[in-house]
């Protein structure tokens, strides 16, 4: 047994560290979450294992004894520096002291921090079988819920690919105003938010490349443009709040919630990589059809609950992406059906 625990402990704690590494030089990854959490776990229990077996070590060590020149604070010494060392990096990590800030200063969540998205804590989101939601509470007590509800072009197991075959939909789901400034986006799929390239459909792709109208609108938030040029001129303004909760009680003008979505590999007749690049139909290999975009106008002065999304248009192929919205879509054939429908409820205290 202590041969297993000692071989087991290298073995997981070699794991264990792989992962802390990808997790900090890397964008983040569900996968590498997983097995951190899980090897960590495991780590817990062989060290427990391990310490258990040696459990008489430490009154030995610590049972007061002479010393050659009869000094007797051999105790405190063992407990005295080692407690040092861990309650000054504890109070470090809480206070931000040296070296801290220097270390987490090289890992990629800092120096990525303007193109990473992360929701508001106020915002949910659950996949199901066939649909996805996405809710947004404000503390005013008003909220938004988005359900997605798949069509027969999506393919669910998409969602939860193989190991490292990077092939899962990216999705996007945003508000903007009425004159079509990005308000606040409520859900992106773990890939594009985290990183502006990454393995889709077995090939690196950009974000843009993909989800092209929401990354577009994204500048106006991150000041980094799809190319990675930073965009002082629509970087964040103190004119432009970027949540939800200035809009749902008080626009005049309403607001847009939109939704872009994007499968790989569903090329089709017009739409594919087999073709001159400046051809209109020219996609990347593995991107196929373009994006598809769904939208709905809400109106706060009206007191209404239910909105259905309708579809307006695509992103473009890859000869085309500029972030505008494309509304000839009379190639876009299978990529029409991935959406079934999308409902939208607004709650407000006013409506009751």
């Amino acid at each position: 047994m202590k041969h297993y625990v000692n071989f087991a402990l290298l073995i997981a704690f070699g794991i264990l560290a792989s992962s802390a590494l990808l997790r900090f030089f890397e964008p983040f990854s569900l996968l590498t979450t997983r097995i951190h959490i899980i090897f960590g776990s495991l780590v817990l229990v062989l060290v427990g294992a391990h310490l258990a077996s040696r459990l008489s070590y430490f009154p030995r060590m610590l049972r007061e004894r002479k010393t050659k020149n009869g000094d007797k604070s051999q105790r405190l010494r063992l407990l005295l520096w080692p407690g040092i060392t861990c309650v000054y990096l504890l109070t470090a990590c809480l206070l931000s002291w040296w070296p801290v800030p220097q270390i987490l200063s090289v890992g990629y969540e800092v120096k990525n921090r303007s193109i990473i998205f992360r929701p508001e804590t106020s915002s949910v989101a659950r996949s199901l079988d066939r649909s996805t939601q996405i809710k947004r509470a404000t503390p005013e007590a008003a909220s938004i819920m988005i359900e997605v509800d798949w069509g027969p072009a999506f393919d669910p197991v998409a969602e939860f690919p193989t190991p490292f075959s990077g092939t899962r939909p990216q999705i996007a789901i945003w508000a903007e105003t009425s004159v079509g400034s990005l308000i606040e986006t409520f859900f992106v799929s773990e890939e594009s938010a985290f990183s502006e390239s990454f393995e889709w459909a077995g090939t690196e792709r950009r974000r843009v490349d993909i989800l092209p109208v929401w990354r577009h609108q994204f500048t106006l938030v991150s000041g980094v443009e799809p190319d990675g040029d930073i965009d002082t001129y629509s970087g964040a303004t103190p004119e432009h709040s970027f949540t939800i909760e200035n809009y749902i009680h008080e626009d005049p003008d309403g607001f847009y919630l939109c939704v872009e979505v994007n499968v790989p590999n569903d090329a089709n007749a017009f739409y594919h990589s087999e073709q001159p690049e400046n051809a209109e139909g020219y996609t990347f290999p593995g991107i196929g059809q373009p994006s598809v975009y769904y939208s709905a106008y809400i109106d706060p002065s009206e007191p209404k609950r239910y909105y259905l999304m309708e579809y307006v248009g695509h992103g473009g192929s890859s000869s085309q992406q500029s972030g505008d919205l494309y509304y000839d879509s009379s190639n876009i054939t299978s990529a029409r059906n991935l959406i079934d429908k999308v409902l939208v409820r607004i709650d407000r205290p006013d409506y009751e």
